[in-house]
C-alpha cells in the first residue's frame, strides 16, 4: 500500500476559516474542509458510516451535510496510523480506487446524459403539442 498523505488537523482547518464564517455551526465542519482533513479518501458515502461519523444538516448557507469535528479528527488521526476503516478502492491513491471512481464518474456522466435526453425529449414533446394546439386554432378546429 503507498503513502498516505499527512491530514490537515481540523484545529488548522478551523483557524482559516474567514472571520464572517457561517457554512457550519460551531463543532462541525463542511465538506470541503472535511475531504482537505482526508485528501486520501474518495468514497465518502461508504467511509463516513464504515468509520461513524456523526454529520449534520440544514447550517449555514447550503443544507449539505455537516461532519462533527472531532469525529473528522479521530479518523484523520486513525487514518494516518492505518486503523481506519478504509478499503483500498475508496482511496485516491490506489490502482483500485483510480478505477473505482473512473467507474462511477462515468456512471455519473450516464447518467447526467440520459437525463439531458429525457429533458430534450420533454421539451420536443411540449413544442409537437404547441404545434398541433396552434395548427387546431388555426384551422377553426379547436371548438
Amino acid at each position: 500500500m503507498e503513502d498516505i498523505p499527512a491530514p490537515v488537523p481540523v484545529a488548522e482547518l478551523i483557524a482559516q476559516r474567514p472571520a464572517d464564517f457561517c457554512d457550519a455551526p460551531d463543532g462541525y465542519l463542511t465538506a470541503d474542509e472535511m475531504e482537505r482533513a482526508w485528501p486520501v479518501v474518495w468514497r465518502l458515502d461508504a467511509f463516513l458510516p464504515a468509520n461513524e461519523v456523526r454529520t449534520a444538516s440544514g447550517f449555514g448557507n447550503t443544507y449539505q451535510d455537516k461532519y462533527h469535528a472531532g469525529d473528522v479528527q479521530r479518523i484523520a488521526d486513525a487514518i494516518a496510523d492505518g486503523t481506519a476503516v478504509l478499503a483500498p478502492h475508496w482511496r485516491k491513491d490506489t490502482k483500485e480506487g483510480h478505477k473505482a471512481l473512473r467507474q462511477a464518474r462515468e456512471r455519473q456522466r450516464l447518467e447526467e446524459e440520459k437525463d439531458l435526453l429525457k429533458a430534450q425529449l420533454a421539451g420536443f414533446a411540449s413544442f409537437v403539442l404547441v404545434v398541433f394546439m396552434w395548427v387546431m386554432i388555426l384551422s377553426g378546429k379547436a371548438d
